[in-house]
């Protein structure tokens, strides 16, 4: 073996990890830090972690929202777009720029309606949600309530 090309190794180094556990071996470098292990891995504990350090699964959902924001807007744009235009086809072949104004204003109170009306429904959906999931909450705990009382008649 030639000498001074190899590294140096020194013996018994300890690595540690995020989740404090700690591994001892031989290595080239004095000291090892590392954010997963096979103590925390998912793959070996079958338990999910996440582990973002550089907030990259917070931006990766902000964009990811920002898309669908900008593709259910440019939806909704390109059935405006062509209901107005329709409007305004429809009232030319009439001949009248007044009814083409008044068709444009009708097709867009329609649309606002037809937004509202969605909306509201979703927020029903929202509410009715939440109201069945008090209900259940309400259930269980009933439940759990005769059941220690039947188990407190039973050792009496």
């Amino acid at each position: 073996m030639k000498s001074e090309i190899h590294p140096t190794v020194h013996k018994k180094i300890a690595a540690t990890c995020s989740c404090g556990a700690s591994f001892v071996f031989d290595s080239t470098v004095k000291a090892i830090k590392t954010e997963i292990c096979s103590a925390c891995h998912p793959f070996y504990t079958g338990k999910q972690k996440l582990v973002d350090t550089a907030g990259k699964v917070d931006k990766f959902r902000a964009r990811m929202k920002a898309a669908e924001t900008a593709k259910d807007s440019k939806k909704k744009s390109k059935i405006s777009e062509s209901v107005k235009a329709a409007a305004v086809a429809s009232s030319a072949r009439r001949g009248s720029a007044v009814d083409s104004k008044r068709a444009v204003h009708r097709v867009g109170t329609a649309a606002k309606k037809r937004e509202l009306s969605s909306a509201k429904a979703k927020e029903k959906l929202v509410v009715d949600n939440k109201q069945s999931a008090e209900k259940e909450v309400r259930e269980n705990k009933k439940d759990k309530s005769e059941n220690s009382k039947a188990t407190e008649k039973k050792e009496v």
